[in-house]
């Protein structure tokens, strides 16, 4: 493996590929190159390696248009980061690319991104604004968890399952639109979204997990597939569903499939 550096930051190329394995900032910005000579020849920078920048006092990256992959780590506690500019070519975002990155608000991921690993952004205090892609088909576990200023999330539909965790503790999202085609829930994947107004679970899906909806104390309006087939325990825990008659209904598919909801202070009534 030969290795190289360039504006204070080091290289490697292995197997054809230039990866940043080192990466350095001056005044808070870091400027990545688009290509560097190494191996006899000018070659594009195409990865982000490893904890290039884990802890790095860095407020603000350009990410060359030939970065294919952010790698495990690679911004993780970066708490000064507030912006990331994102090329088209961005494919992967490794687990826990931007893993408590305290500073970053937005982030905006290009057309053609396809995964996003676990705690990916977990943890990002101030992100208020996310892209999500159609493209993107593999969120991780927790990738978002814990975004406390996130307000709106659409997710798309290739993903097939919203993951374990993946909004957790996301206190004031309001909004989460979740795409027809999506099949599951998994456990967890919105616990403590306390501002979340309204659960609109899209038709295609059949099972959600334990814990999927627990504490989401602010829902004002609850609307259940006729097809689900399955529900975790304490899926909706915070919450009360009463039948027109304002009897309690068992949280078990048979009792609310096909059925909508609609109430204040934690008390839904089928509509």
């Amino acid at each position: 493996m030969e290795s190289t550096e360039a504006g204070g930051m080091e290289f490697a190329l292995e197997d054809g590929a230039v990866a940043l394995v080192r990466g350095s900032c001056q005044d808070g910005t870091a400027e990545i190159p688009d290509t560097v000579l190494i191996g006899g020849e000018e070659r594009p920078v195409s990865c982000i390696g490893k904890g290039a920048f884990a802890g790095l006092p860095v407020s603000y990256v350009a990410i060359p248009e030939n970065i294919v992959y952010v790698a495990e780590e690679a911004f993780s506690g970066c708490a000064e980061l507030e912006s990331v500019s994102m090329p088209a070519g961005i494919r992967f975002v490794g687990r826990r690319a931007f893993y408590g990155c305290l500073s970053l608000r937005y982030i905006d991921l290009p057309g053609g991104t396809e995964c996003i690993g676990e705690e990916a952004f977990a943890d990002c205090f101030l992100l208020e604004s996310v892209t999500i892609p159609d493209s993107v088909d593999f969120i991780g576990e927790w990738a978002f968890s814990g975004c406390a200023s996130l307000r709106k999330v659409s997710i798309p539909a290739a993903i097939g399952t919203v993951p374990k965790g993946a909004f957790s503790d996301c206190a004031s999202l309001l909004e989460a639109e979740l795409s027809d085609g999506i099949a599951a829930i998994d456990d967890w994947a919105f616990f403590k979204c306390m501002s979340l107004k309204s659960i609109d679970i899209p038709g295609s899906v059949v099972s959600i997990g334990g814990g999927a909806f627990s504490d989401c104390i602010s829902a004002e309006s609850v609307s259940i597939p006729a097809g689900l087939e399955s529900i975790g325990g304490s899926a909706f825990f915070g919450l009360e569903f009463l039948d027109k008659d304002d009897k309690p209904v068992e949280l078990v598919p048979d009792r609310i499939s096909g059925c909508s909801f609609q109430g204040v202070d934690g008390v839904l009534r089928l509509i």
